[in-house]
């Protein structure tokens, strides 16, 4: 008789290490092609067909492990093939990298430390959060992937630059906690609209665990709103000072 499945994993751990072969075949691809659309689509439809089979079997937790265990290899492949190709060569393989790492640098090296106006920010987070919860719901979850990959990318591009700095502990602290609650987010929501359009039944969502993730998911949301309202001006100064050597 076969051991049950690991419980950490949910299911075969062997399906956990062909979706890392699959994405460092992908991503590998995208960063020496250095075609901007690769990278994205590809890292987003290799997880999705993982996390429809979850859903047709019911296992929303198990399709949730996948994102999650799919969005920590996405950032930390980013972030060892810009120690490797170098940093422009890695940023010109991520469509968009370039701007937000510029963005970051001005954030850090501003006087006041505060980061974009209101006004700039809020826009994109909205549509952003829109391009989650309808793109999703229309696609089974896998435009919120294509999105993720390309953002969880430029996080792990902008980390590497941070192993430069004076202190180590820039590495750490240069993550903005409002991208980690926005992340936590998108993790939860995506598979969450997602499932009605693979199970064809809407009823699953008014199950407790389906209404608890909903909750974490918008609360997720709404914390990393706050965050970004009133923590850049608190958190520039202090890692202004780590980080002294690549601004």
């Amino acid at each position: 008789m076969a051991p049950p499945p690991m419980r950490l994993l949910g299911t075969d751990p062997l399906l956990y290490v062909a979706l890392a072969a699959g994405l460092i075949l992908s991503m590998a691809m995208g960063f020496l092609t250095q075609q901007q659309t690769v990278l994205p689509v590809a890292g987003g439809l290799l997880v999705w067909p993982f996390v429809l089979w979850s859903l047709r079997h019911a296992r929303i937790d198990i399709a949730l492990r996948f994102v999650v265990f799919w969005a920590a290899l996405v950032f930390l492949f980013s972030l060892v093939a810009s120690r490797i190709l170098g940093p422009m060569a890695a940023q010109s393989a991520v469509p968009g990298s370039t701007n937000y790492i510029a963005s970051q640098m001005f954030w850090l090296s501003s006087r006041d430390g505060t980061s974009e106006p209101l006004a700039v920010w809020l826009t994109p987070f909205v549509r952003r959060t829109g391009l989650l919860l309808a793109g999703g719901a229309l696609t089974a979850g896998l435009l919120p992937l294509i999105v993720a990959a390309r953002e969880l990318s430029i996080l792990g591009l902008w980390t590497a630059n941070l192993f430069d700095a004076a202190s180590p502990l820039a590495v750490v602290a240069g993550i903005p906690p409002w991208i980690l609650a926005e992340m936590v987010a998108w993790a939860t929501l995506s598979v969450l609209v997602a499932e009605p359009l693979v199970t064809g039944s809407v009823h699953g969502l008014l199950t407790r665990d389906r209404r608890r993730l909903m909750l974490t998911g918008l609360a997720a949301l709404i914390l990393a709103l706050i965050l970004h309202l009133f923590l850049p001006s608190i958190l520039a100064s202090p890692l202004r000072s780590l980080a002294q050597a690549v601004l």
